[in-house]
């Protein structure tokens, strides 16, 4: 890379090629499988030898501890008696690791990862994600808010409010969660309110001027059993990257929300819950504003390999509010069975402005104002259980309506491409799920669901004789774009997709404290239209919808008096269809449709608590995610080419994170911890052209390995009402990327969060 040296080069995304070969590939396989065994082996032996006799309540205070989720539908269950490859995070552990967003999630969750496009959330989970997020388009793993499917990626990063537990569902959930859910889920789900007085207060400070305020407040409201609870956040931050072209910087944060819930009950059979959320954001952040590729400006070129310092023009901004309404009732009219209704609408709108080149030059400028997209739910869920059979069935409705006008200003010839998109989506559909247990030790499940949608689709595209933003200056009459540039072009249009997504299961349990279960799942992403087509036959055409079948073996194990936890899962995923967004010069992203994929993994997770004072933890992934064929990819680097055998966009073959906490308990002076949290990954390409396409040692639209170091001290008192606490983040401070575009003068990316430490303390009453 001209200008640069080799030392920058590794640190601006990894430039040296990973050497494996398949005998090694095969060889570790082996190897884990073999280990496993060994492992379960001789915790059988040890969970023989333990003394059966023990008092429960040791067993509580000395084993780990148990996790509840609600990913089935049916009710809560047992994290380790539920059949799905799970993680889960409660509200003390978002707490104690200060995570904000889903964003803070994927750090302690092997096979996840999260980044942006343009400020538009991606989220991969197993290699099985979308950089298509613009209106049109859906994503591939979903996001899901006290059970109400959030449609737009804009959304995604939203602050945590009164969050009860986060739950992230690998591998595709078609049945229970529908159209888009083909990589997986993570369910969001606050806190219900108290039926006792209770609230929390929590604040926080560190580098980069960071201040954070936290409240909650629940309980009874009046003496007839309505409950209610109040929530509210605030988080600020100055600028996480310099900008060396025109001062200030960008990558700060200015968030502030709420939320609102009332509990009204009905009898003893009966409740209704209304919630209510709101947050403002306005933040100096939006596009990719690092540069990672000279463009020739000494300007620019002199910070290439410093990552935090950008050369913008024109600083990014983006302003978003986001509210919503939920309706939820709950009601079991007879013994096992149990009526859900929820209702919900949300509505999202605000705007951006991205230096859309990511340089001191001003070559290209992006506003995409007024975003204003509205969507309404409903969801009608009966659950139950007849002897040896458990049940759940539903219909869903969903409605969606998203105005996303964007304006490309080129001033160098004085014009603007002004593109007025509209969608309109319905969807709809009716699921079933039953399990059938034959024994107490063996169960089969079957679920099926339809759905159908219609999605029409609008654009009105111009050239105008200004590249001003300013709503005052009036556009002179419409003109022919610049040279290399699309012309303008208006389609209406509109298409139905439907699809059957099944799922087949047997469960297994030899013995109480270990489950065994295989599946086999089908998944389905829908279709749509093409934001950044080039002409009105390919904004038409769009694209077709994507599938994936996942086979999938795991077990579940709890030993030595729940002292040790151990976690297995493998799987088989054949992707088809693969909706794959690419950018063409001089300013278009195209999605195309991807012939198919072939993605395999296994994954483990184990914990270990040896003493009550000490958990350990060590999850580990690997993964092989490779298109089968896919034989007319294209990157700007490169052109067309054939991408088959090519590893798949943000899915690198391995993951883990390791970590532990100790407390050491200080008599009636409350208690002490520390925690430590480290997670690894190998390289991980942005693009299909990886591994052999072009001179790779030199194009950096990929990220070498690396890791993030995080630890936490903390003192809680002995009625655990205070908590003290100092966090790091990213302790060494690793430069790192999370994605990447090319459509500008030269490829720029999106640094990782840098070197965070902050103190903070909370009190409860």
């Amino acid at each position: 890379m001209p200008g640069m040296t080799r030392r920058a080069a590794r640190r601006l995304g990894g430039y040296r090629k990973m050497k494996s070969n398949r005998s090694f590939i095969i060889a570790g396989r082996a190897l884990l499988a073999a280990g496993t065994l060994s492992a379960l082996s001789a915790l059988t032996a040890l969970s023989a030898q333990a003394d059966p006799a023990a008092p429960a309540g040791n067993e509580q205070s000395a084993g780990l501890e148990e996790i509840v989720v609600t990913a089935t539908k049916t009710g809560a269950t047992n994290l380790q008696d539920t059949p799905i490859a799970i993680e889960a995070f409660n509200s003390e552990q978002l707490t104690a690791r200060a995570i904000q967003n889903i964003n803070g999630v994927a750090s302690y969750v092997p096979g996840v990862q999260i980044s942006d496009l343009t400020g538009y959330s991606q989220i991969f989970i197993r290699g099985v994600g979308s950089n298509t997020v613009f209106i049109g388009a859906d994503p591939s793993s979903t996001v899901q808010l006290d059970g109400v499917y959030l449609a737009r990626p804009l959304t995604y990063m939203m602050d945590f409010i009164d969050v009860d537990q986060v739950e992230v569902l690998k591998g595709p959930q078609g049945t229970l969660y529908g159209r888009n859910s083909v990589g997986g889920t993570l369910n969001v789900t606050s806190r219900a309110p108290s039926s006792t007085p209770t609230g929390e207060l929590l604040l926080s400070s560190g580098n980069y001027d960071e201040f954070g305020a936290q409240g909650y407040l629940s309980g009874p409201i009046t003496d007839n059993g309505i409950l209610g609870s109040f929530s509210f956040m605030r988080e600020t931050h100055s600028p996480y990257l310099d900008n060396v072209s025109t001062g200030g910087g960008v990558e700060d944060e200015d968030h502030f929300g709420f939320r609102s819930q009332l509990l009204f009950p009905f009898g003893a059979a009966t409740t209704l819950t209304l919630r209510a959320d709101y947050e403002y954001s306005n933040d100096s952040l939006g596009g990719d504003p690092k540069l990672i590729q000279p463009d020739g400006v000494p300007l620019d070129d002199s910070v290439l390999a410093n990552f935090h310092k950008v050369s913008l023009n024109d600083p990014d901004l983006t302003t978003l509010r986001t509210y919503g309404f939920a309706a939820d009732l709950k009601s079991q009219p007879f013994e096992n069975f149990n009526i859900r209704s929820l209702t919900a609408y949300r509505h999202l709108s605000g705007t951006m402005y991205l230096d859309a080149d990511a340089s001191s030059l001003d070559v290209l400028r992006t506003l995409i104002s007024p975003i204003d997209e509205q969507q309404l739910s409903e969801e009608l869920d009966f659950n139950g259980k007849v002897d040896a059979l458990t049940y759940v069935f539903g219909l869903y409705y969903f409605h969606e309506d998203d105005a996303e006008p964007l304006t490309l200003a080129v001033p160098a010839y004085g014009v603007s491409n002004v593109v007025r998109g509209h969608l309109r989506d319905e969807s709809e559909a009716a699921f079933g799920q039953i399990e059938y247990h034959f024994t107490p030790q063996i169960s089969a499940v079957a679920g099926l669901r339809y759905t159908y949608e219609t999605k029409h689709y609008s654009v009105l595209s111009e050239w105008t004789a200004s590249d001003s933003f300013d709503p005052t200056v009036a556009a002179a009459a419409p003109v022919i774009g610049p040279p290399y540039f699309p012309a303008a072009f208006d389609i209406s249009t509109s298409r139905n997709y439907d699809a059957l997504t099944p799922k087949f299961g047997i469960n297994y349990r030899p013995q109480q404290d270990v489950l065994v279960y295989a599946s086999a799942t089908r998944g389905f992403k829908s279709g749509g239209f093409d934001y950044g087509a080039p002409d009105a036959v390919d904004a038409v055409r769009g694209f077709q919808p994507e599938y994936l079948w996942s086979y999938e073996l795991g077990a579940k194990s709890d030993w030595l008096d729940r002292r040790v936890r151990l976690n297995l899962d493998a799987f088989l995923y054949h992707y088809s269809n693969l909706q794959v967004e690419v950018f063409v010069p001089p300013a278009n992203a195209v999605t195309e449709n991807a012939a198919a994929a072939r993605i395999e993994g296994v994954e483990s997770d184990l914990a270990v608590k040896p003493i009550p004072e000490l958990t350990l933890y060590a999850n580990l992934a690997w993964l092989h995610a490779r298109y089968t064929s896919y034989p007319g990819a294209y990157v700007t680097a490169f052109g067309t080419f054939d991408a088959t055998g090519k590893a798949l966009n943000h899915a690198p073959d391995f993951t883990s994170v390791f970590g532990g906490t100790y407390t050491v308990q200080l008599a009636n002076r409350g208690s002490v911890f520390f925690g430590v949290d480290y997670h690894w990954q190998s390289r991980m390409y942005f693009t299909p052209a990886n591994q052999g396409v072009g001179d790779v040692t030199d194009y950096p639209e990929q990220q070498a390995s690396y890791g993030l170091l995080s630890a936490r001290l903390g003192w809680n008192s002995p009625d655990e009402r205070w908590l003290v606490e100092i966090l790091g983040s990213n302790l060494t401070n690793r430069d790192y990327i999370t994605g990447t575009v090319s459509y500008g003068v030269g490829i720029a990316g999106r640094p990782g969060d840098p070197q965070v430490i902050r103190g903070q303390v909370s009190y409860r009453f």
